[in-house]
């Protein structure tokens, strides 16, 4: 029986003999094409021999390609599995993943070679990252990790994935705060106030450009549907039927790190259950005719609510907008996506949290009941045992 194989990527014993003018250093080596080759290296003295050859065969054991080994380092493996996961990806989600690899863990794992992602060593990691910058950054570094690990482990460069015996990361839940009907109007008349040139503060003039004269409908609108910021700046035309009194969320809006315009329509929603065709109430097919009537821009995108100058509207310049008009008011805490919450809470109350979940266009209804509805327990009616603490004197 002959001689197993030496592995892939190892070498055997180095030879040393002496030839004119110093040493020579062999070894044979196992290639990645599973041929065994004679390696030499020489050298004025045994030692230097020896550490002229221990280097090139360390250097072979670098693969050439994108082949996957223990020795790889995270950046590298990182960098294969962007581009196999990436056209897979939202653009916000490649941003969210982008962010925290350049961000976090290349900075602070990236230089680690596959062999030494130790669980304690991703575990330590991801604590620190939720210390230093919250608990929701470390869960996306953590997925993150997961695929490329995950992906070192499929070429065989990693027996287990580390990151599958890391500790949970805890993200403990914002109470959910919804408007109510006094904040409401409140807060639209806020808005109506400002579009129509009065100041935000007493006694304190307006400045600068004329507002926009819309942001009451968006208002209306966020009020009727529970429609993200971006899902509502990228409703077309051709998406609402008048007539009917619906309105089809088929697309949003993301940014881009791409020049001139980093904006652009994304054809879909966030996710597959997200597109959906909304019955809308009659104060926001009203809204909407104004619009009609109202809107007289050049408008190359056909959206409803485009830029000043008809372009894509940016969904963080509505939300700082929003900020500037409401906090005056007492409301600087209202967000788009508070809107969204007071309708699923509204939903929820007047019918059920499947309604709700549905309107804002959740596949199921544990997300919409733990982040987007505003809950009031309900104690129980035990006034008869407690009216026995204090009895009449």
């Amino acid at each position: 029986m002959g001689r197993p194989p030496l592995p892939v990527g190892t070498w055997g014993t180095i030879r040393i003999e002496q030839i004119a003018g110093g040493y020579r250093a062999r070894a044979r080596f196992r290639d990645y094409d599973g041929r065994t080759r004679d390696v030499e290296r020489s050298g004025k003295t045994k030692g230097a021999a020896r550490s002229a050859l221990t280097a090139d065969l360390t250097s072979r054991t670098a693969p050439a390609g994108d082949e996957i080994t223990a020795s790889s380092r995270l950046q590298f493996v990182a960098e294969i599995w962007q581009a196999e996961k990436w056209p897979d990806l939202a653009e916000n989600s490649r941003k969210r993943y982008r962010d925290a690899l350049e961000d976090h863990i290349l900075p602070g794992l990236g230089a680690l070679m596959i062999s030494e992602c130790s669980v304690t060593r991703i575990d330590r990691f991801l604590k620190a990252t939720t210390e230093s910058t919250g608990a929701p950054s470390a869960k996306v570094c953590r997925s993150v990790l997961s695929g490329v690990l995950g992906l070192a482990v499929r070429h065989g460069a990693a027996n287990t994935n580390p990151v599958r015996e890391v500790a949970g990361i805890t993200v403990t839940p914002k109470e959910v705060r919804a408007l109510t009907l006094d904040e409401i109007r409140a807060a639209r008349a806020a808005v109506r106030s400002w579009q129509l040139g009065e100041p935000l503060k007493e006694g304190a003039p307006r400045r600068g450009r004329p507002p926009t004269q819309d942001l009451l409908d968006i208002l209306d609108l966020l009020l009727a549907t529970g429609a993200r910021i971006g899902e509502l700046l990228a409703t077309r035309w051709e998406d609402v039927d008048l007539e009917a009194g619906t309105l089809t969320v088929t697309g949003t809006i993301v940014s881009t790190e791409e020049k001139p315009s980093r904006l652009f329509r994304q054809e879909h929603p966030k996710s597959s259950s997200s597109r959906r065709r909304l019955a809308l109430p009659p104060f926001a097919t009203q809204a909407l005719m104004r619009r009609r009537v109202n809107l007289t821009v050049a408008n190359v995108h056909d959206v409803i609510f485009p830029s000043t100058e008809g372009t894509l509207r940016d969904p963080g310049s509505v939300r700082k907008q929003i900020t500037k008009v409401l906090t005056p008011a007492g409301l600087g805490w209202v967000t788009p996506h508070v809107f969204r919450k007071t309708v699923a809470t509204v939903l929820n109350n007047a019918e059920d949290l499947a309604t709700a979940a549905g309107q804002l266009g959740h596949v199921g209804t544990d997300v919409t009941r733990r982040h987007y509805v505003q809950l009031t327990h309900e104690g129980p009616d035990a006034r008869q045992t407690l009216q026995n603490l204090v009895k009449p004197v």
